[in-house]
């Protein structure tokens, strides 16, 4: 006897054999627990929680960094402000002193 392919019939035949394996399997599986049910939905329900107190947390560390981001630009624009200043200072100071020096060639003249 030779092999013989499955033709459309068959094919369909076979699929409508597993759809209606499957619907048995279903009907004859025992309704939910109500109990089960309810710990169930409980326990969604802290899950549920825990995440929307992870987010508060996420956003409360969020808002800490950016602070701390801004206190630190912050913090570097007084410094370059500082060191400006610093340099103007240091520069009046040399401008003095090379004016001294002029004066006193002058004087000497």
């Amino acid at each position: 006897m030779a092999f013989k392919l499955p033709d459309h019939t068959d094919r369909a035949t076979a699929a409508a054999d597993a759809r209606k394996a499957a619907l048995t399997k279903f009907k004859s599986a025992p309704p939910p627990d109500e109990a089960a049910l309810a710990a169930r939905a409980r326990a969604a329900e802290k899950r549920a929680e825990r995440e929307e107190e992870r987010k508060k947390e996420r956003a409360e560390a969020a808002v800490r960094a950016e602070e701390a981001r801004l206190a630190k630009e912050a913090q570097a624009v007084v410094a370059a402000e500082h060191a400006r200043l610093e340099g103007i200072a240091r520069e009046a100071a040399q401008k003095a002193a090379r004016d001294a020096r002029y004066a006193a060639r002058k004087k000497g003249r």
